[in-house]
């Protein structure tokens, strides 16, 4: 994969984790804070209607007795309207001192150079001001056993990034450690390393037949093997369709686009937050997604055998020099904990407690994980 798909990847990343740490740092979340005054209101309201259920009782029950005065009735109706007047109070709370932190995103791989994107945290009452949020003055540095091995300098844009002018890159199955230092701000490192990539050992494609009347793309069948790296591994998968730009003889550009997988295992998972915490459950028969993801707790070092049913659009079926792309990519502890985290967040639907965004930089915040990758291209014509 190329610097531009990096680069995409690590500005996502970046955006969701910038916003989420800086709404839920080390104190009690906003979130929580806005639900637990909601809560509190809520007590309030039910009092001041009991209160004022019993004046609307006696009200109603001295407007159905004509031969008392009036007088009584006005009482309880200007009690009513000050008890109204009187439900809501405003308090102004000044928010404690805030010291930002250096805040970093580098997911790195052996296919491209090492980069990163450095920022800073704010308070929660500047989520408006984000002119200043990136840093173009931090110093980046990556070292391997103590020595330094690459110096990473800012591109001169506005967003943040670093990237190593010498076109140095990462070693698979090396750890590396980032150090980031910003004047004003305290310094931050991070260690993770690139696993081994995968082994693709065998990959086809095949069409079904398919003759139910509630099937109207065709399927196909992408069946995959994958050799076991020693120790613990996690690994993801897949499937994209791939059709030329160009009709010219000599194309190169290709358009990508993302299939839905049929998950019909129980090795694999469609989440990060399931590999990370299995749980022994049947797919659901409708279940379709667009990454599988697997760890090799219960066989390791065992083949890896797939068989993923895919459905392609129908108009595409026919497309000349259209291709499957089997991606495989094998993962650290670090970056699965830390898109486990976000999609934590991006479930969070207000209530309860939102879960703290998975940092592993010391003196700041952010993610360094490493990954690698590995993919087959599949020729569809030969599937028919």
């Amino acid at each position: 994969m190329g610097h531009s798909h990096y680069r995409s990847v690590i500005q996502r990343d970046h955006l969701n984790m910038r916003l989420l740490q800086i709404l839920h740092g080390n104190s009690s979340s906003p979130t929580q804070a806005l639900t637990n005054g909601w809560q509190s209101s809520v007590l309030r309201s039910v009092d001041f209607v009991r209160i004022v259920g019993r004046i609307w009782t006696g009200l109603t029950q001295n407007l159905w007795r004509p031969r008392l005065p009036l007088y009584p009735v006005i009482k309880l109706f200007a009690a009513c309207i000050l008890l109204l007047s009187a439900c809501e109070t405003t308090i102004e709370i000044d928010p404690p001192d805030y010291d930002p932190e250096l805040n970093i995103t580098s997911n790195f791989t052996p296919d491209s150079v090492w980069a990163a994107r450095v920022a800073k945290t704010i308070p929660i009452g500047r989520l408006g001001d984000t002119t200043s949020v990136f840093l173009n003055d931090a110093t980046v540095t990556i070292y391997r056993d103590d020595v330094l091995v690459a110096r990473l300098s800012h591109d001169g844009g506005e967003d943040g990034w670093y990237e190593s002018p010498r076109m140095r890159t990462p070693r698979p199955n090396t750890p590396y450690r980032m150090v980031v230092e910003a004047p004003g701000l305290q310094s931050a490192s991070a260690i993770s390393k690139a696993p081994l990539p995968p082994t693709i050992l065998t990959a086809e494609v095949t069409k079904l037949d398919t003759f139910s009347s509630s099937i109207v793309d065709p399927q196909y069948l992408v069946s995959f093997s994958l050799a076991d790296n020693p120790g613990l591994n996690y690994y993801s998968f897949s499937i994209f369709l791939a059709l030329p730009e160009d009709r010219s003889p000599t194309y190169s550009e290709f358009t990508v686009h993302e299939l839905a997988m049929t998950h019909n295992s129980q090795r694999w998972y469609c989440y990060f937050s399931d590999v990370l915490n299995p749980i022994e459950s049947s797919p659901a028969e409708d279940e379709f997604c667009t990454i599988g993801i697997l760890s090799d707790r219960s066989s390791d070092g065992q083949v890896q055998n797939f068989d993923i049913t895919v459905d392609l659009f129908s108009n595409f079926e026919h497309e000349l020099d259209a291709n499957l792309i089997l991606y495989v990519m094998s993962l650290s502890p670090e970056y699965v904990e830390h898109r486990s985290a976000i999609e934590e967040h991006e479930s969070f639907d207000d209530f309860g407690q939102p879960a703290n965004l998975y940092t592993n930089f010391e003196g700041g915040r952010g993610i360094f994980a490493g990954y690698s990758t590995h993919y087959r291209i599949l020729d569809l014509a030969r599937a028919e």
